[in-house]
């Protein structure tokens, strides 16, 4: 069953987001006192299109005890389309959790920091999605 991190409220398969909070649901609840709960307090790590690489990389800083929260225009493909930035989807952390997360991130295949603010970037990537500097070899 899905849940709201912030407001904790359980929702039934399929609901991608609180009506009430407007955040994406997560699959577990982060334990009392280590909830992410507000947007001031998190930092986005990595954007990845579609839900599924999401919970990949999600479930690697979760396996390094990282709290970590999805965010999105839509956490659920439709219909089986991506269509571009239609399923982006944003991984946050808590701030102090940020670097350790950005070091799990960037050890994935294929996957490397950005020269100029250390955020990880796909091998593949001209520039950095972060800072928008060029990433090139």
């Amino acid at each position: 069953m899905p849940f709201c991190p912030k407001c904790r409220s359980e929702f039934v398969e399929g609901i991608s987001a609180c009506d009430d909070c407007g955040v994406s649901l997560v699959s577990e609840l982060a334990p009392e006192g280590e909830s992410l709960q507000t947007a001031e307090d998190l930092f986005e790590v990595w954007r990845t299109q579609g839900e599924m690489n999401a919970q990949l990389v999600r479930s690697l800083l979760e396996g390094s005890r990282i709290p970590s929260m999805l965010t999105g225009e839509s956490l659920r493909i439709t219909h089986g389309l991506t269509l571009d930035g239609l399923a982006l989807v944003r991984i946050l952390v808590r701030s102090e959790d940020a670097a350790r997360a950005s070091d799990i991130i960037a050890s994935i295949e294929g996957i490397r920091k950005c020269p100029d603010c250390g955020r990880p970037v796909a091998e593949s990537d001209e520039s950095c999605w972060s800072c928008g500097e060029p990433v090139g070899d």
